[in-house]
């Protein structure tokens, strides 16, 4: 049950992350071209710069006046000062005018599609977690159906005359209880899975506040065009609603949308393991599952996520030792990139490998830069191909 649908999540997750990345530098060429095309018709946005802050963006006289020259038409900047913040008022007197402002209107909208790229990437991401969220909750409802408290529902005659069987009514409700769920806000959620489904969620406690930021500006998007309103100051935590206001347009940068990615998915990972774990602890595809992703994020240097997975393993004891060794490497390894080595140092200086397999002795040394043992211990390793080049050049 969970297998499938863990690796179906990190799938659509790393398709939207592909996606975003795929048409990211297309957008970028196309602005470029803009600029290429039309380079002159932006010389008083260049001198406008200048004008405005000389120490960023330095022009000698020479420079300034090569420019002018060029431009096709006669430019005055005005300087104005309101409140410490400096500002230039363009005036033109004949056709560059016009061209400046169409060129910058080309521009406006290929950095708006950007705006627009990252926002519906936003969108799409609260979609997958719902998606997931459906998942687990129809699997649930399956082994206790008594949790979606459909006992408590009744049906018309005409719904009940519409259904087949009892199993296709009972079905029906579910879907409908679940709808009910995710209809509901982020809080609404965790008071659901608390309260029916007993999970504990310890590792909420830093994320909480960020994802019901997350969720609250994507139905900002979807329902109020992008613009805070009341609703989203009332639900968002106040250190993340600093210097926002009603009627201010939010936006998304991909700064934004990385960050959301990655701490919804490590958020419902760890929902779903605790859920699994919950349900059948002494399962051990649970390892190989959470591996498998765990290895994927290594790969893509996707720190947060490798902590928290690799620390979720070393603690499940139902699991085979070699895995949570690893495991316990892996977190390591997370911190150390996180450059959050120290927490663990004493510990990792602390444990002895000797009577385990040879490639934790290697790790041990790399996470310790002991570079003596680490290249008495590879040739060896190398030969009995306990370690491959493969591994060389994909492990971190």
């Amino acid at each position: 049950m969970f297998t499938n649908i863990l690796r179906s999540f990190a799938d659509n997750l790393d398709t939207l992350r592909e996606f975003v990345d795929l048409v990211n530098p297309i957008l970028d060429k196309a602005r470029e071209e803009e600029i290429l095309a039309n380079h002159d018709t932006l010389i008083p946005l260049v001198l406008s710069f200048n004008a405005i802050a000389p120490e960023q963006f330095p022009l000698d006289t020479s420079l300034v006046e090569n420019l002018q020259s060029k431009f096709d038409g006669t430019l005055d900047i005005h300087m104005e000062d309101e409140g410490g913040k400096k500002s230039a008022k363009l005036s033109f007197n004949n056709s560059g005018g016009q061209a400046f402002h169409s060129t910058m209107s080309k521009l406006s909208k290929r950095f708006n599609q950007k705006g627009l790229l990252y926002q519906n990437a936003l969108i799409s991401l609260v979609s997958a977690v719902e998606w997931f969220l459906s998942q687990l909750l129809h699997e649930y409802f399956k082994l206790y159906p008594e949790a979606s408290d459909i006992r408590e529902r009744s049906l018309t005659l005409s719904e009940l005359q519409s259904m087949g069987t009892i199993d296709d009514a009972k079905n029906y409700l579910i879907d409908l209880r679940i709808e009910e769920i995710l209809r509901g806000s982020f809080s609404d959620w965790i008071t659901f899975l608390k309260s029916k489904l007993k999970l504990s969620m310890g590792y909420l406690t830093d994320e909480e506040n960020y994802l019901t930021e997350i969720c609250q500006r994507r139905n900002l998007f979807v329902h109020n065009g992008g613009v805070i309103n009341k609703i989203y100051l009332n639900k968002v935590a106040q250190p993340l609603r600093q210097n926002l206001e009603i009627g201010q347009k939010i936006t998304v940068s991909q700064e934004y949308l990385d960050e959301a990615i990655t701490r919804f998915e490590k958020f419902f990972f760890l929902l779903s393991l605790e859920l699994w774990k919950k349900l059948s602890p002494d399962d051990k595809t649970r390892s190989d599952i959470v591996s498998d992703i765990t290895y994927k994020n290594l790969y893509n240097e996707r720190w947060k996520i490798v902590e928290s997975l690799s620390f979720f393993l070393l603690n499940d004891k139902q699991l085979p030792e070699m895995a949570r060794l690893v495991a316990q490497i892996n977190y390591w390894q997370s911190l150390k990139w996180q450059e959050r080595f120290e927490e663990v140092r004493k510990e990792v200086e602390k444990i002895d490998f000797s009577a385990k397999d040879e490639r934790f002795s290697l790790a041990k040394a790399a996470l310790l830069d002991d570079e003596k043992l680490f290249f008495n211990l590879l040739p060896m390793l190398l030969k009995t191909e306990k370690i491959t080049k493969k591994d060389l050049d994909e492990w971190p």
